[in-house]
């Protein structure tokens, strides 16, 4: 409160009292103002009202990390700052929480101004707790130079990481169990469950044979239920979005090149919000403990070095 506003409420209060008799005490509570408030007015009636806000705190962000925050993000707000926050966390440009982030790039005007409604609803099968147990397959198609070809890929449930994919000319059952079988012959310890939607391709007698003779197991989604096989769909979603809609192919050679650079990316950089914002390969690599131990090391340092900046700069204020 200004030194103005503060000395037109004692005055005030002042003039109720010799007007009233009423205690000075009992009219500053009438005010809305504590006692403890109007005895420290009392005690700097003429000076100005220094907020405790001034004085810089251990966990505030340095200048340098604020810059650093807003550099990182520019135009890539729309990844979202949770992603974006673990990106620099592992670059070392920041070490800061997404709490953080977010507040840096709120003040500056440069938060994702949308919201995505969630649905309730079941959540497909048993959740996986180890890579190689449940492997989703699906087609899905994409066009190209005005040609539609189908893209087929096993995906493991618990990293997420694509394990085998192919560009296909057809949607011939063939290719389905061509591309289990290779992802087989990839991981011959493994013996996971196949989910897989009731297609013809996965229904069929061939592909079935092909499961047993595999020792594999083979399960179904619920008819209208997408969600049973929704990490596969959803990998889909951010296929197309991410890569195939932003790219002009020159052909079906070139599709098949650039699509393997970018699941290349999607496995191995690309962050996911559903594994701790972490790469599918370090999932399926098993490295997930020591890269967020990493991480923590690297905000734990952070805290130190904030702390200490703005323990000088306090003392630096005391001296001047």
């Amino acid at each position: 409160m200004s030194l103005e506003k503060r000395q037109l409420i004692t005055d005030e209060v002042k003039r109720l009292h010799r007007l009233t008799g009423i205690a000075i005490l009992t009219l500053v509570l009438f005010a809305g103002v504590s006692k403890r408030t109007w005895r420290e007015w009392q005690e700097r009636s003429d000076q100005e009202t220094k907020h405790n806000g001034q004085v810089p705190r251990d966990h505030w962000l340095t200048p340098d990390e604020i810059q650093a925050i807003l550099g990182f993000c520019g135009e890539r707000i729309n990844i979202g700052y949770r992603p974006l926050c673990y990106e620099m966390l592992d670059a070392g440009v920041a070490a800061v929480s997404p709490a953080s982030v977010y507040n840096v790039l709120k003040r500056h005007d440069m938060t994702k101004q949308w919201a995505q409604l969630k649905e309730d609803g079941e959540k497909g099968f048993r959740q996986p707790r180890a890579v190689h147990e449940q492997w989703h397959i699906d087609f899905s198609y994409i066009k190209i130079g005005g040609v539609f070809y189908y893209f087929i890929s096993i995906l493991d449930g618990y990293s997420r990481k694509i394990l085998v994919w192919d560009l296909c000319e057809t949607m011939d059952g063939i290719n389905a169990e061509v591309l289990v079988a290779k992802t087989k012959e990839l991981y011959p310890e493994a013996n996971p469950r196949i989910i897989s939607d009731n297609g013809s391709q996965f229904c069929s007698k061939d592909f079935r044979e092909l499961i047993v003779l595999l020792e594999l197991e083979q399960t179904f989604t619920s008819p209208a239920h997408p969600q049973s096989n929704g990490k596969l769909e959803r990998f889909h979603r951010t296929f197309k979005t991410e890569h195939v809609r932003q790219t002009a192919y020159m052909g079906y050679a070139d599709a098949k090149a650039r699509m393997s650079r970018w699941i290349a990316y999607y496995n191995m950089v690309r962050l996911h919000s559903a594994i701790w914002y972490l790469p599918p390969e370090d999932v399926f690599q098993g490295r997930v403990e020591r890269r967020l131990a990493e991480r923590r090391e690297k905000l734990h340092t952070a805290f130190i070095n904030r702390r200490s900046y703005w323990q000088n700069q306090t003392a630096a204020l005391r001296t001047t």
